[in-house]
C-alpha cells in the first residue's frame, strides 16, 4: 500500500478525482442558487402582478340618474331636468392606472340636445376601493357630434358592485346658436358578469 500511495500515477489519478468532485460540488451549488433566484424572481413578479390588479378592471354595466342643466334655442332659456342613463365598457389595469372605454346613452328628452349617446376613454387612478377618474370622448345626436368630457369618483362597496358620482359636459355652436349640457349623475355599476368571465 505504501508503494501504491507513492506511485505518481496513483497520485495523479487521485488529484483528478478530487478536482472532478470539487467541480461537481461547485456546479451543484451554482445550480441550486440559480433555482432559488429563479423561484424568488417568479414570486416577486407574481406579487407585483397581484398588487397591480385593481378593483375596477374588466367588463362592467351600469345605470344612473342624472341632473341635466341645458341651454339652447330649443329650450329658449336654461332648463334643469332629471334624466336616466345607461353605460357599458371595459377597463384594463396598466400599472398604477386604469385605462378604459365605455359607451353610454343619456335620455335628455327635455334638453336642448334631446337624447344623447356616445363613447368615452377613461383614465382612472385606483386607490384600493376608491377610483377618481377623467373621461374624454365624443357625444352625438342633435345638433351633431361634439366633445364630451367629465370627472368622476367611484367606490367599490362589494366585489362586483360600485357606486359612481360623475360630472360631464358638452357644448356646440351651430349657425350662431349655442347648445350646452352640464350633467351631474349618480349611478351603480356591476362588474365581471358571469358570461364574460
Amino acid at each position: 500500500s505504501f508503494l501504491l500511495c507513492n506511485n505518481p500515477l496513483t497520485i495523479n489519478m487521485l488529484n483528478q478525482v478530487g478536482v472532478v468532485i470539487l467541480k461537481l460540488t461547485f456546479i451543484k451549488e451554482i445550480t441550486m442558487k440559480k433555482n432559488t433566484m429563479a423561484i424568488a424572481l417568479a414570486a416577486a413578479l407574481l406579487s407585483m402582478t397581484a398588487a397591480q390588479a385593481s378593483e375596477f378592471g374588466g367588463v362592467f354595466f351600469g345605470g344612473k340618474i342624472g341632473y341635466n342643466n341645458t341651454s339652447g334655442p330649443a329650450t329658449e332659456s336654461t332648463s334643469n331636468r332629471i334624466y336616466p342613463g345607461v353605460e357599458a365598457g371595459w377597463g384594463w389595469d396598466m400599472g398604477k392606472v386604469l385605462l378604459g372605454v365605455d359607451g353610454f346613452v343619456d335620455w335628455h328628452t327635455k334638453s336642448a340636445t334631446y337624447r344623447d349617446y356616445g363613447a368615452d376613454v377613461k383614465l382612472g387612478f385606483p386607490m384600493n376601493k376608491f377610483m377618481p377618474y377623467a373621461k374624454l370622448g365624443v357625444i352625438g345626436s342633435w345638433p351633431g357630434n361634439r366633445v364630451h368630457d367629465g370627472l368622476g369618483l367611484e367606490y367599490k362597496f362589494a366585489r362586483q358592485w360600485s357606486v359612481v358620482g360623475e360630472y360631464t359636459g358638452d357644448s356646440k355652436t351651430v349657425d350662431g346658436q349655442a347648445y350646452k349640457n352640464n350633467n351631474i349623475s349618480i349611478g351603480v355599476t356591476y362588474y365581471d358578469p358571469p358570461y364574460f368571465r
